[in-house]
């Protein structure tokens, strides 16, 4: 593998991890939104006792917590990616220190 297809395969996992860093925070925020209106429904809903209210609020937050929940494991995937990178640099390191390139 030569040198530009390297620098271009890091760059392409460098643009990959900071579009899901992206996605994470648009997923979390949006799943909070739904979460917080959902259990607003929830409440009024049976406060009123509109049972069909009350059961869209709990889909609703239901829905929001799946939102939330993806983009918190995307940030988790995204911390894993950069710990993986972080460990391939100190690999790639070491070799060229024993290759006596450093």
């Amino acid at each position: 593998m030569s040198m530009d297809d390297k620098d271009d395969a890091r760059e392409r996992i460098h643009n990959a991890a900071e579009d899901a860093a992206h996605s994470a925070s648009a997923d979390k925020a949006k799943g909070r939104v739904k979460e917080a209106v959902g259990k607003v429904k929830e409440k009024v809903g049976g406060a009123i006792g509109d049972h069909e209210l009350e059961a869209k609020g709990t889909a609703q937050r239901v829905e929001g917590k799946k939102d939330r929940l993806k983009g918190e494991i995307k940030d988790k995937i995204e911390d894993v990616k950069e710990h993986i990178e972080a460990g391939i640099g100190v690999v790639k390191e070491k070799i060229d220190e024993a290759r006596g390139k450093k």
